[in-house]
């Protein structure tokens, strides 16, 4: 289900799980994953220990999750700065037999990963001289 997500957006041909493990490479503060239900319907507010067991059942990484929140908009919001956790929550097709489709919020994670073919540790500098250096 993940796979589709803001792919036209993004303007890159990977997946968003290969995404989301090559961001685990970098530095980043947390990765956040929205779990959303049928767009015209919101998520149903549930107990949150039956929402903790699911998880704790669904995802083997869970302790990794550093938070869990409904928003206004009735979406789940988890919270990880894992990426492979991240991996195994957009995976989810069905949550608490709703069925579900999930997606990273990529706001307040740097683009410069998404460019697979330049070394992360070159300096722009670098970069821009080789660049102007061709020309």
């Amino acid at each position: 289900m993940a796979d589709k997500s803001n792919s036209a957006y993004m303007r890159c041909e990977k997946s968003v799980n290969e995404l989301v493990m090559r961001l685990g490479n970098l530095q980043y503060e947390e990765i956040n994953i929205i779990s959303n239900a049928d767009k015209s319907k919101k998520m149903p507010q549930t107990n949150p220990f039956l929402v903790q067991d699911f998880i704790k059942k669904s995802i083997n990484r869970y302790q990794l999750i550093d938070n869990m929140r409904y928003t206004r908009q009735g979406k789940i919001q988890f919270t990880t700065k894992d990426p492979i956790c991240a991996v195994q929550l957009l995976s989810l097709s069905k949550f608490m037999e709703i069925d579900v489709s999930t997606d990273v919020i990529w706001e307040n994670i740097s683009a410069r990963f998404l460019v697979t073919d330049i070394p992360n540790t070159t300096p722009l500098e670098e970069l821009a001289k080789e660049i102007q250096d061709k020309k």
